[in-house]
């Protein structure tokens, strides 16, 4: 497959696409309603609301500007028309009669006051691994050409051919294919295509409109789904950008409708050779209708941090969403103090969450429920047998299997984070992903001086999701998964099989609540199985790192007192150094003196560490000698699931700092590069692998 342009990326065959599967807001129920026309009201796209009528997402267009929107207004008119004509300019005009794609570059994109952008950060590794067919041109080059000065990649500012947009690699124009990347991933460039009977002009109503009580009724979830099914016999042809709805509980607290308040999925596509589907998301990307009180803006900081973190978690084999590249704008958002606003493009096998379930179950949207359910297990799982829809096919139960799928896939990913010494930091609800990616990187951190106690988010005073508590969060997070399930799980226990479209529709109240009541039944043993499949992943990553072999309870018993051992001590240097001592060769005291050299920091009681580390040290020697392998080879297996460097805070601090003063991008691809290659490190880079300033005195808060 040749290299394509932006929005000319193939998607995933329209039966597997979310939009052609799922339910739409009835406000922008089609392409077609991001189109501006004079009765079109574009402000719905940026305003704050609760959608409705079982939707599972809205389409909506990037639009990255500061909040409240800077609107000029003539007090001699209709304040609220006028300002409906300013954000038309920034949506797609009407397209040429014929003409299959809206214009990529609205009108009130081409001018200031909408922002230049500017390519910080590009990831090759996430281009291979991801994407190898999207042209990027030469973004890894001019970034590295332009570190230290103020340029610009894309924006009004420089003029593009909005032809290069679309079709396939041109060879000899990589500056060409850089610009258009800058565009999309700024969010300036929009693909919107319209299905070919789709008529759109002044007075047919197309165009995000307002469904007024008065005028229209509301829709029921019955008409959405007769909507859904009419969307999936289409030609495929229609698509635009959109953003999720769902809810999560926070903090143990059910905070109702959150959804993509600053993201905007762009396209699903797939990887050429390997088939891996890729939904690209920008984050950062401006109001939605679920942005509630905020401007739907990034911080260069923590888009960064995002990236980085997404580079290095890959690199250490653990399941993460992943990050091509970094746009800064010249924007200023306001969160603890003012700081540069910038987008990331990011992109996950799916970006579907347990909260995706959570606020349909808690609106009663229960055919909501099945439609997304469906999607998931058949689509995302790969479940052939599980039927979707209108199907005359066998319905055999997907619910239950749904939930001990999901509960598996994050256990396994979250023993990764506990061998490793990863918190995520913000573990609502919101933030877990079906598939068992790790997402939305926002205040995580790895550890350092190791305490089991450490909270890495300044916004987490009750200590709710501290290193330790990680693994009761996933039981948590998969029991609130049961819970707006077990309807479902319910119904198909006493059924033998599941739910039909309409049934759970139509069912009475005292029916739903009855399968509900069914389905406690498995919450123990859901529980226990996730708590089983952590503690095997957790017990063969830790035999991994420390070179041993045996089953989950010895392992379990040879790690605990070792991360005793490791309280006050750096926990990547220690292991590091473990994995470089000739243990065979040495005294243990001499051995554990090295260790705390290594990993102490200034001042603290090397006497009281070197006896505790020596202590355990005896017990692994011992083990070691049962193993009679060969301490050399045991050594390098061991350096290979060690990594000399972690991403550390006071390092992306640094690299935010760079980038903001004095536009130094090769200092973040210097750390790019550790963060992709993190088991070998050169000298010079030595540096960077140091404690530096301890997490606990660079904790980030839930404001990024």
């Amino acid at each position: 497959m040749p290299p394509y342009r932006p929005l000319s990326l193939p998607r995933v065959p329209l039966a597997q696409q979310l939009t052609a599967n799922l339910i739409p807001d009835p406000v922008t129920p089609a392409p077609a309603a991001l189109v501006a026309t004079p009765i079109s009201f574009p402000s719905l796209l940026r305003r704050s609301r609760a959608v409705r009528d079982g939707a599972h997402f809205s389409y909506v267009s990037p639009l990255p500007l500061p909040f409240p929107y800077d609107i000029p207004v003539d007090a001699q008119g209709d304040r609220n028309e006028q300002i409906e004509q300013v954000l038309r300019t920034y949506e797609a005009p009407v397209p040429p009669h014929g003409a299959a794609h809206a214009a990529p570059i609205a009108p009130g994109r081409r001018t200031p006051p909408y922002p230049d952008a500017r390519l910080v950060a590009f990831s090759p590794d996430t281009h291979v691994a991801c994407v190898p067919h999207l042209d990027v041109g030469d973004a890894a080059a001019w970034i590295a050409s332009t570190s230290g000065q103020a340029a610009v990649s894309s924006g009004p500012s420089l003029a593009l051919d909005e032809a290069a947009l679309y079709g396939e690699a041109v060879p000899g124009r990589d500056a060409e294919a850089r610009q258009a990347l800058s565009e999309w991933a700024s969010g300036r460039a929009v693909s919107i295509a319209l299905d070919p009977a789709t008529r759109v002009g002044d007075g047919d109503g197309a165009g995000v409109h307002f469904l007024a009580r008065d005028e229209e009724p509301e829709r029921n979830v019955r008409e959405a789904l007769s909507a859904l099914h009419a969307s999936q016999r289409g030609s495929g042809a229609a698509h635009a950008p959109w953003s999720l709805r769902y809810g999560g509980h926070q903090f143990g607290e059910w905070a109702g409708q959150l959804g993509d308040g600053r993201a905007v999925s762009l396209v699903e596509t797939q990887h050429p050779t390997t088939g891996a589907r890729w939904d690209l998301q920008l984050k950062g990307a401006g109001r939605t209708p679920y942005s509630r009180f905020a401007d739907g803006l990034a911080t260069l900081k923590s888009s960064v941090r995002e990236f980085l973190a997404s580079e290095f978690m890959a690199a250490l084999r653990i399941p993460t969403s992943r990050a091509l590249c970094v746009v800064s704008l010249p924007t200023r958002v306001e969160r603890e103090r003012a700081q540069p606003a910038a987008l990331t493009l990011r992109l996950a096998a799916s970006w579907l969450r347990i909260g995706s379930f959570e606020i349909h179950s808690d609106r009663g949207e229960w055919e909501s429920v099945r439609v997304l359910g469906e999607y998931v297990a058949r689509h995302l799982f790969g479940w052939a047998d599980v039927a979707q829809g209108a199907s005359d096919a066998p319905r055999p139960p997907w619910a239950l299997r749904l939930v001990r799928e999901v509960g598996e896939r994050n256990a396994r990913t979250w023993a990764l984070w506990q061998a490793y010494g990863f918190m995520h930091g913000v573990l609502n609800t919101d933030n877990i992903a079906l598939l068992g990616e790790t997402i939305d990187y926002g205040p995580y951190g790895f550890m350092d001086l190791f305490d089991a106690d450490r909270a890495c988010n300044h916004s987490d005073w009750m200590h709710r999701y501290t290193y330790r508590q990680q693994p009761a969060m996933l039981v948590y997070a998969i029991e609130r998964l049961l819970d707006a399930l077990a309807p479902l799980v319910g119904f198909e226990e006493v059924h033998a099989r599941a739910p039909r479209p309409g049934e759970l529709l139509a069912a009475p109240a005292a029916d739903l609540a009855m399968w509900a009541d069914a389905a406690e039944a498995h919450r123990a043993p859901l529980g226990a199985a996730v708590q089983e499949t952590m503690r095997g992943a957790w017990a063969h990553a830790w035999a991994q790192r420390l070179g041993v072999a045996g089953d989950a309870p010895a392992v379990q018993a040879l790690v605990e007192p070792l991360l005793d051992a490791l309280r006050g001590l750096d926990m990547t240097l220690a292991l590091r150094a473990l994995s470089s001592l000739a243990l065979d060769a040495q005294p243990v005291e001499e051995a554990a003196r090295r260790l705390v050299a290594r990993s102490a920091p200034p001042g603290a009681d090397a006497g009281a560490a070197e006896a505790a580390v020596a202590a355990w040290l005896r017990t692994y020697v011992a083990w070691r000698a049962r193993d009679a392998r060969d301490p050399a080879e045991v050594r390098a297996s061991m350096r290979a699931h060690n990594p000399a460097f972690v991403l550390r805070n006071w390092l992306t601090d640094e690299v935010a700092a760079r980038l903001e003063t004095a536009h130094d991008t090769a200092f973040l691809e210097r750390v790019r590069a550790l963060c992709a290659r993190p088991y070998e490190v050169a000298e010079a880079d030595e540096e960077l692998c140091r404690v530096g300033v301890p997490l606990h005195a660079h904790l980030p808060s839930c404001s990024s």
